[in-house]
């Protein structure tokens, strides 16, 4: 009852959100194609590609497999895994936001005082994050195939997409009616979607003796319908048994529940906090804390991940000619170091900078901020408490990852080198989304999100030659970039740091000056 009108409230309340999380994907594949056209040139450059860094372990088991010999299945290799994560993350989001977040903030009990049915809520949730998945694919599609790549491999990369969507969305309804908590919800559904992704990784990484273990979870599934190498359209079947079953159980578990409650009541906390906890910096602490260490240990697994098994996969593709190309683009002498620096950069620039953005955006939603705020706490200090992680865990996970990096031929210092040269850049990204939240208020998170999209895209963009020197170095990544175009010596670090500073200052000292509208 009323659904419709609810459909309406969502779309309208997301019109910014929805087609920016639509087009950053379908951007990323865009520029992914265009830079693996531009990385492998030839098919004899493909198929070695496909030989030797498709099967190198740390590969196997984040990206996958290649399941073809042609630009496409390179391309998805190498992008249709994240991209599947993508599209599950955001569904997450707006799944739990429209449903478990509504009843934490009390519009579920004013949209029930009305004609509303009691399903109607999650019945419009889903009607619209299913849709926009499927709005997804079909800009994916079109996206891949005017990039002339055959359209059978471009729908199936759409569908692994948009699957991974429904999957998330189909996770996240289950959890809202299981716990209370609107983070706690968003946290498990992620949580089993990445660890059904490491199922897959582990599966693949078993070689044929473990592909059976892939098949027991929906990320093997997806990542096994063979875009452009042979599409295997029936697993989008089984995708939508699985979606059409957790559909099912949350309307069953729906009906069994209270508003406002889950099925799983909290577990009570001590009557007395702990000292540690007992200001903004503890508060924080608990906050964040479990991100903060997922984030280390994955730090630490990617790369020692990297330093053991990668390099020499890596080495031995540079040395094939198939980098020439690429080498020649970054100005390096040498296509196989060119290449592994573009490999740690990519994986440590990106998420890094993620972590920290996500980390300043939970100011927006911090439950405890109005009552701290009444005591003797100021707004830079309650602030300042979700800071020090911004800064302090991508220091953390950078310098693991450096020593990582350093574990195969024991050259630690250089691996740390590597790794810790982005850490300005990262920072000036979290100082941006400082200024956004300070600034702009509730549109503070899709500037935030909008930068880190826009300093990708440039860099893409340079890395194919779209965007010239001069304008690329308007990215804080251009000055702690991989290749010959950066000079990432003190000046440069120090200036960029300086940047950061200037832009938190100016977050902080607007949000001092501003209404506290989280």
């Amino acid at each position: 009852m009323n659904t419709t009108a609810l459909i309406r409230l969502i779309l309208r309340r997301d019109r910014v959100w929805q087609p920016l999380w639509i087009l950053s994907v379908a951007l990323f594949v865009g520029t992914t194609v265009a830079t693996i056209r531009e990385l492998l040139p030839t098919q004899e450059a493909i198929l070695h590609y496909a030989n030797e860094i498709a099967k190198n372990p740390v590969i196997l088991l984040l990206q996958g497999p290649a399941y073809g010999d042609s630009l496409g299945a390179a391309a998805a290799q190498q992008r249709g895994a994240a991209t599947t994560i993508f599209a599950a993350l955001a569904s997450i989001i707006l799944l739990v936001k429209h449903t478990r977040s509504d009843e934490e903030q009390g519009r579920r009990e004013l949209v029930g005082s009305a004609a509303v049915g009691r399903h109607a809520p999650l019945t419009a949730a889903l009607t619209v994050v299913l849709g926009a998945n499927v709005a997804l694919a079909g800009l994916i599609t079109a996206v891949c195939a005017s990039a002339g790549l055959p359209l059978a491999g471009s729908l199936a990369w759409g569908l692994m997409a948009a699957s991974a969507g429904w999957v998330g969305a189909a996770l996240a309804a289950v959890a809202v009616q299981v716990t209370q908590r609107a983070r706690v919800a968003g946290a498990v559904a992620f949580t089993v979607f990445f660890a059904a992704y490491l199922v897959r990784g582990v599966s693949d990484l078993g070689g044929p003796g473990m592909q059976w273990l892939g098949w027991l979870v929906p990320n093997g599934w997806i990542l096994r319908a063979h875009a452009f190498g042979g599409e295997r359209w029936w697993v989008f079947l089984l995708v939508a048994g699985f979606v059409a079953a957790m559909v099912g159980l949350a309307y069953a578990l729906s009906a069994r529940r209270d508003i406002g409650a889950g099925l799983v009541p909290p577990r009570l906390g001590p009557a007395r906090a702990p000292n540690g906890l007992r200001g903004p910096f503890g508060l924080a602490w608990r906050m964040h804390r479990g991100m903060a260490l997922a984030w280390i240990a994955g730090g630490a697994f990617i790369g020692a991940g990297i330093g053991l098994g990668g390099q020499t996969a890596v080495e031995t593709f540079g040395q094939s000619g198939a980098l020439d190309f690429w080498a020649g683009r970054t100005g390096a002498d040498d296509p196989a170091e060119i290449f592994f620096k573009l490999v740690v950069y990519e994986l440590g620039v990106y998420s890094v900078s993620l972590y920290a953005i996500m980390t300043v955006l939970r100011l927006r939603g911090d439950e405890a901020a109005e009552l701290l705020l009444s005591g003797p706490v100021s707004r830079a200090r309650w602030a300042a408490g979700h800071l020090v992680f911004a800064v302090t865990v991508p220091v953390l996970v950078l310098v693991i990852a450096g020593l990582g990096l350093g574990l195969g031929d024991g050259d630690f210092a250089g691996g740390l080198a590597m790794t810790t040269v982005i850490l300005p850049g990262v920072w000036v990204m979290a100082g941006t989304a400082v200024a956004a939240f300070g600034l702009f208020r509730r549109a503070g998170a899709v500037v935030g999100w909008t930068a880190l999209v826009l300093a990708i895209a440039m860099e893409v963009a340079w890395e194919v030659g779209l965007v010239s020197d001069s304008l690329f170095m308007i990215s804080p990544f251009a000055h702690v970039h991989y290749s010959t175009l950066a000079d990432p010596g003190p000046g440069t670090l120090l200036g960029l740091t300086l940047v950061a500073c200037g832009f938190t200052a100016a977050g902080l000292y607007a949000l001092r000056r501003r209404d506290l509208a989280l």
